[in-house]
């Protein structure tokens, strides 16, 4: 993008809306004032187009890159597909709506999307983009509307706090919002006011959000919700032959995408992170695995002693002597002490502190600085982004506390997974841990959850109306009806009891077949009956006794709302309790003596 053009095209686009402001805010316009307006624009928007037109990769790490050197389309849909773009555009997403929230799972390219959007909403030459990494909050303990105006300052928009706000109402930036997930959870009730304020006071403002799956921000109307898009095969292909890795590496593993391996392994070849990580692997391993943490295993074996593809398989020298195990283990603790503050990106000084505290807990002798290089420059764990440091990908930072929680003593694994399994819809730690180790999860969460459950509703021998009328009161605030979709929404910011009634059908082995035909007749009745034109139409539990109508239907239905799911559930459970109830074994039995 040629700097001084953009600038100059974004200026006499806007000129006279910019002097308009100007003078409603400082009266009478000169020549000082306008430089001073000119100056700001110039001085705001080169910067940041500058910042988020490059950055580090997961593959490439020692340097900033230009964005688009590996940037593939992310497709987004809504729910039931009414909105589906194929490649996002910043105009293509005014057309449908000014405010949304971008939900993709880790690793979707929703923070990639995002810095595209904001260069796009910069070429539009419409409206000045302000990109805000929320994560930012945990650290600074400011507000939202305070950390949009330290990043306007910060880039050099100093202009007056006045000329400032009369430009957010008269609809002058669009705000780019990145990683609503990444907020402590305790902080997170404030940031809504805050967002919520800004949609609404500012409305003429575009707004977008990116997040992991959250059920938070279906309770705000104003906000369009869309999905990320897996990649199908060609935007797969698209991505490895940019991919700065050895060219016949890569070209076997697309010869096999196209052949077969693709369809065989779409769960993870359709993430664009995962698809990154199976080529860094492709080369020692010949299988992809079924599970998501063999495949981080193999992925940290493959970074701990890879070789450099780009530069002749230059072995990567590490500075501590630490065998591949205990470097493990000290990553580990390091990634529960940053995970349990929120805490994805911090500066070297904080870096070292955590690298230190883990090796006095663990009593390794090793060199902390030493450490940390090796984790930036040889196992390639973090990166170094300016002053600051992060987590290559932050589904390392859950992968490393999944293994801590394994390795800890029996009475701290319990605490440890109570502690965290409300953050399983923002991330996969408890995921992983089932992966690795699903008993103790059933043990020590589930069947005692599942049991205060089951006993607060009163079920004791069957599965009833009255008992799925107390759950979902329970597990939900609201149920909503909108273009032939019913889902339903609470007002917590974690998960909640309904994540673990459905981990107990799928950890029981319990198999819901389900009736496409009559599903389908069943959301199209539902949401005729009950919806209102396409409009989302919002049911509050509370409201809901087992003689209301829609319960009823929901009831008989085949949905999670049902009460044959329910009914499911409590099955699940009591396989699950019977199990453990007869975990207990003796030396002889385990023997087989």
């Amino acid at each position: 993008m040629d700097e001084g053009k953009f600038v100059a095209d974004f200026i006499a686009k806007n000129i006279e809306n910019i002097w308009n402001i100007a003078n409603s805010t400082y009266g009478k316009l000169n020549e000082e004032i306008k430089l001073k307006l000119k100056t700001a624009y110039s001085e705001y928007l080169k910067k940041t187009e500058q910042k988020y037109s490059k950055s580090k990769s997961f593959f490439i790490r020692d340097r900033s890159v230009d964005l688009y050197s590996y940037y593939i389309p992310v497709g987004l849909a809504s729910n039931g597909d009414r909105v589906k773009l194929d490649t996002p555009s910043f105009s293509d997403c005014l057309n449908q709506s000014h405010h949304f929230v971008i939900s993709g799972l880790g690793g979707s390219g929703k923070s990639v999307l995002m810095r595209h959007l904001f260069l796009d909403c910069i070429k539009q030459n419409s409206y000045v983009p302000v990109l805000i990494e929320l994560r930012d909050i945990n650290a600074e303990g400011i507000a939202l509307p305070k950390l949009i105006d330290s990043i306007l300052d910060t880039y050099g928009f100093k202009l007056s706090g006045e000329f400032i706000e009369r430009a957010k109402k008269e609809g002058h930036f669009s705000f780019f919002l990145d990683g609503f997930d990444e907020v402590d959870h305790t902080q997170r009730k404030q940031l809504i006011k805050d967002i919520t304020a800004i949609i609404r006071k500012y409305n003429k403002c575009p707004v977008f959000i990116s997040t992991r799956p959250e059920d938070t921000f279906n309770g705000i109307d104003e906000l369009l919700i869309l999905n990320t898009m897996p990649l199908d095969k060609a935007k797969a292909i698209a991505l490895v032959e940019k991919l700065p890795f050895d060219e016949s590496t890569k070209s076997k593993f697309v010869e096999n995408l196209k052949s077969g391996l693709f369809e065989q392994h779409s769960s993870f070849l359709s993430n664009p992170l995962l698809l990154s990580i199976m080529l860094l692997t492709y080369g020692e391993n010949a299988e992809i695995p079924s599970k998501l943490s063999i495949f981080y295993n193999q992925a940290y074996e493959a970074l701990f002693q890879r070789h450099d593809a780009n530069k002749g398989g230059y072995k990567r020298n590490r500075l501590t002597s630490l065998d591949i195990q205990d470097f493990s283990r000290i990553f580990s603790l390091f990634s529960l002490q940053t995970y349990e503050k929120r805490i994805f990106k911090m500066p070297r000084t904080d870096c070292l502190k955590y690298i230190e505290k883990s090796k006095e807990l663990l009593k390794i002798e090793f060199n902390a600085e030493d450490y940390l290089n090796d984790l930036l420059s040889a196992a390639c764990l973090l990166i170094e982004d300016g002053l600051e440091i992060s987590y290559s990908h932050r589904s390392f930072q859950e992968y490393f506390v999944a293994l801590h929680i394994l390795a800890s003593p029996p009475e701290l694994q319990e605490k440890l997974v109570n502690r965290y399994w409300k953050n399983s819809l923002s991330d996969n730690v408890v995921n992983l841990l089932i992966e690795m180790n699903s008993e103790l999860v059933e043990r020590v969460l589930i069947v005692p959850k599942l049991t205060d459950l089951f006993e607060k509703i009163g079920v004791k021998n069957s599965v009833g109306i009255t008992h799925t009328a107390k759950y979902i009161k329970i597990a939900y605030d609201k149920i909503n009806i909108e273009n032939n979709s019913i889902s339903a929404s609470w007002s917590g910011f974690n998960s909640n009891i309904s994540q673990l009634v459905g981990f107990a059908i799928s950890l029981s082995g319990i198999i819901n077949k389900i009736d496409i035909k009559k599903h389908k007749e069943f959301i199209e009745r539902i949401t005729s009956k009950y919806g209102e034109n396409g409009e989302k139409i919002e049911y509050e539990t509370k409201t809901l006794t087992y003689r209301s109508p829609l319960l009823k239907e929901l009831f008989e239905s085949d949905s999670f709302l049902s009460g044959r799911y329910l009914s499911s559930a409590y099955q699940g459970y009591k396989i699950l309790k019977n199990k453990h109830s007869n975990h207990t074994k003796s030396i002889e039995d385990l023997l087989g003596i």
